[in-house]
């Protein structure tokens, strides 16, 4: 009766063992398959925001076109009239020279010569006295040096932004890279919103100047957005304990209740489909954290919102600056 007891046992035993390898094997399955699905994913993920810098970057190379035809413009147009006022000028030199030429030709000794040589000089005297053409073309050469100038502002800070991904940590300037952003998105804002600049004199900090430049411009972006009939954007730059902070204010519509706590999320978005992918915000918050800083928000219905961002002060480059050169 044991035996058969016992044998019953192990039977059973062997039993519950393989279907337990069985399980085992089937959970083992399972977890291959879903880790192999969570990295496809991943992958995705990763594809969509690359394609979203792309698209961005294409929007932003588009916005700095636009705001280099305007100098582009007139630099071309001041250099075409300059070229016209000097092919002018050589003329009236010409005739002058001509005018000389006879002078030196004529016999002065003849006293009737004197009088129309005279009333002659006179008037090549009072033609050059009254020749503007160089002062015109002075002006609108100082005009084309300011396009110029312009245009350099512009690709020195398009230049910020062109490695997108460039992992090299710098010491930054905070201020100098909100004018950058500002800069790269003023065709967004030029006409239509009044940019209000409150700058303290901060400490400089550590990051990587493209995704700094990235989080305020995708900011200063979405703030222009959600001012659709214009208002006023404030920039505000201090330093707050051991942290440096900005604040970026727009007069828009706000953020509604029910949105807020999905802000932040991936592919969240309250555009239509089409002409938002949810990632702005997103890597905004990536970027501020991987800085080991934080953002916050504040808003109110028809008043607007304010994103604060901060970023830890390098005490490091405090005790540099502090040093005597």
């Amino acid at each position: 009766m044991i035996e058969a007891i016992l044998g019953f046992v192990c039977l059973a035993l062997g039993g519950f063992a393989w279907y337990s390898k069985q399980r085992a094997d089937k959970a083992q399955a399972r977890l291959a398959e879903l880790a192999a699905d969570l990295e496809r994913i991943q992958q995705t993920q990763s594809q969509v925001i690359h394609t979203t810098k792309l698209a961005s970057l294409g929007q932003m190379i588009a916005g700095v076109a636009h705001e280099m035809n305007t100098p582009i413009g007139f630099v071309k147009s001041n250099v075409e009239v300059v070229r016209e006022l000097v092919t002018e000028h050589r003329e009236l030199i010409k005739k002058c020279l001509h005018g000389f030429d006879l002078m030196l030709a004529a016999d002065l000794s003849n006293p009737q010569m004197i009088e129309p040589m005279r009333r002659a000089m006179t008037k090549v005297r009072a033609a050059l006295a009254g020749d503007e053409r160089l002062n015109d073309g002075d002006d609108l050469l100082k005009d084309a040096v300011d396009g110029l100038v312009q245009i350099a502002n512009l690709v020195k800070n398009l230049k910020g932004f062109a490695r997108v991904d460039r992992d090299g940590m710098d010491a930054l300037n905070l201020n100098e890279c909100i004018e950058s952003a500002l800069t790269i998105a003023a065709h967004q804002l030029r006409d239509r919103v009044e940019v209000v600049k409150e700058y303290a004199q901060l400490p400089k900090i550590n990051g990587v100047a493209s995704q700094i430049n990235q989080v305020l411009l995708n900011l200063i972006t979405n703030a222009a957005q959600a001012m659709e009939e214009g208002g006023t954007l404030t920039l505000v730059s201090r330093r707050s304990g051991d942290q440096v902070e900005i604040d970026v204010t727009d007069t828009g519509a706000g953020i509604p209740d029910n949105v807020m706590p999905k802000i932040f999320d991936p592919f969240f978005t309250t555009k239509p489909v089409g002409e938002g992918t949810g990632l702005g915000l997103s890597i905004v918050h990536k970027i501020v954290q991987s800085h080991g800083g934080s953002i916050k928000v504040r808003t109110a219905p028809k008043k607007g919102s304010t994103f604060t961002i901060s970023f830890p002060v390098d005490h490091a480059l405090l005790k540099q600056s502090a040093e005597p050169k």
